[in-house]
């Protein structure tokens, strides 16, 4: 099975990966190393996570991405593409990968594995913009090209609500392409406990070994918004409001 793992920034992607990880898919041997945001590990596969930094590199683009856009992608990336799905095709029966740029590249890597399912993994934009916010606020006090590179997050009103809104958007529209391929499911399936793995094998009809979601979970580096999330443009809270709609219709008809 090839698995993309896929879902906006800090919307539980590392604590999905982590989970199907110890269930038995082998999700990268050069992976994103942890920090104070991420104590277990961002279980990110290096060489995807270079392919999408040098497309939007590329085009000029940082990780602030905040409106539907489309990314040209090169001949050498292309290939590096194909390459690893051979080399990961010849060496696992079960993988996959995540970061949370594969948002925007989803159409892209279904073409070169055309086979591939998705699990998507969304959350509360307000929670998932705050927990980007303490992240960054840390990084941004110890780190002075983080300063220079993620100043707009902190200037801009809206921006961390227009990325959550764009990069789910464009989730949204894969999923509904290709809704036999996916499972769509809120976060919440990963903090109650829920079957996630069982979950996932019944959709697929994979064999990665049924690990209990509790074995991974741990409810003390996961913070919750205690107040509603400050939104500045009323267009910008319609388009999040509109996708969140999207996702949940999504995962109704998908996460069953």
């Amino acid at each position: 099975m090839q698995l993309i793992i896929a879902g906006f920034h800090r919307s539980g992607t590392s604590l999905l990966s982590q989970l199907l990880h110890s269930a038995g898919l082998f999700v990268g041997d050069r992976l994103l190393g942890a920090r104070s945001s991420n104590p277990y590990g961002h279980f990110e596969d290096r060489e995807v996570l270079r392919i999408h930094r040098g497309i939007m590199r590329r085009h000029g683009d940082t990780w602030h991405v905040d409106a539907p856009f489309g990314y040209h992608i090169g001949p050498d990336h292309w290939e590096r593409m194909r390459e690893l799905v051979i080399d990961r095709d010849t060496h696992h029966r079960n993988w996959g990968f995540k970061d949370p740029r594969v948002c925007l590249f989803m159409g892209a890597w279904k073409y070169v594995m055309p086979d591939a399912k998705c699990v998507i993994v969304y959350r509360d934009p307000g929670e998932s913009v705050r927990s980007l916010e303490a992240r960054l606020a840390d990084e941004f006090n110890n780190d002075i090209t983080r300063k220079r590179r993620d100043l707009p997050f902190f200037t801009q009103p809206d921006l961390g609500l227009r990325m959550w809104e764009a990069h789910n958007r464009a989730l949204v529209s894969f999923a509904r392409e290709y809704e036999d391929d996916c499972l769509v499911m809120p976060f919440t399936r990963l903090t109650e406990n829920f079957p996630v793995v069982a979950h996932l094998n019944s959709r697929f009809g994979s064999d990665l070994d049924p690990v209990s979601t509790d074995t991974v979970f741990d409810p003390q580096v996961t913070s919750r918004r205690d107040a509603a999330q400050r939104v500045h443009d009323p267009v910008v809270q319609r388009r999040v409001e509109e996708t969140w709609a999207a996702l949940e219709e999504l995962a109704a008809r998908t996460d069953t």
